[in-house]
């Protein structure tokens, strides 16, 4: 059976490439940024205290991971901006490509300013994990480390397109707020209440 943990700045490499793998960059304005700029923040967040991580895992083997963050506004300027030193790193580290493209998103999506809030950042669960409960598992390993931070409601913003992950979250106490588009794909922007009683399952017949 997977278990969860809370991860370390030694599990950045195994997170990184989870990532890479479960949001290409269709999905995500971060990737293509490259896996050096992708492994660094996730070092560099876990071991700055600008988000939390967690893994899943079984016979030592990484199946996924979730990440959550107390202020979205300042998570990765904290992991890759903190400093004359990272902005060298981050400016001569990333793909120009992807740094042009995440930068060009940005503005033309209308989300180039980030609201302070506490965000569900990223869930990732390998191709070979699937079907295995293991979403379900970093869902609530999120949810464990949210109340421990004293935190009752949070954000996450996920693809419309994508049914499978949608369809988790609404599971675990999430509703849809907005949808808007970004970079030619509608999005969902969503919301948690972890203090809210659970909803009524619908009566059968």
């Amino acid at each position: 059976m997977p278990t969860t943990r809370t991860a370390t700045p030694a599990d950045a490499n195994a997170i990184a490439r989870l990532h890479m793998e479960t949001l290409p960059g269709d999905v995500s304005d971060f990737t293509p940024l490259g896996a050096g700029i992708v492994r660094r923040f996730y070092a560099q967040a876990i071991a700055r205290g600008a988000a939390t991580v967690c893994v899943a895992e079984e016979n030592g083997q990484v199946l996924g991971f979730v990440m959550i963050t107390p202020d979205i506004a300042e998570l990765f300027p904290r992991a890759l901006l903190s400093g004359m030193g990272d902005i060298v790193a981050f400016v001569f580290g990333a793909n120009p490509m992807g740094l042009a493209k995440a930068v060009i998103n940005k503005f033309t999506s209308g989300t180039a300013t980030v609201s302070r809030v506490p965000e569900l950042v990223y869930l990732g669960v390998s191709a070979a994990a699937r079907g295995k409960g293991v979403g379900a598992l970093l869902m609530r390993a999120a949810h464990d480390a949210f109340k421990a931070q004293g935190i009752a409601t949070y954000e996450l913003n996920e693809h419309a397109d994508n049914p499978h992950a949608v369809k988790l979250y609404l599971s675990h106490g999430l509703t849809i707020q907005r949808r808007y588009e970004k970079a030619g794909h509608g999005l969902y922007n969503m919301r948690c209440d972890l203090n809210a009683p659970p909803a009524e399952a619908p009566p059968k017949g």
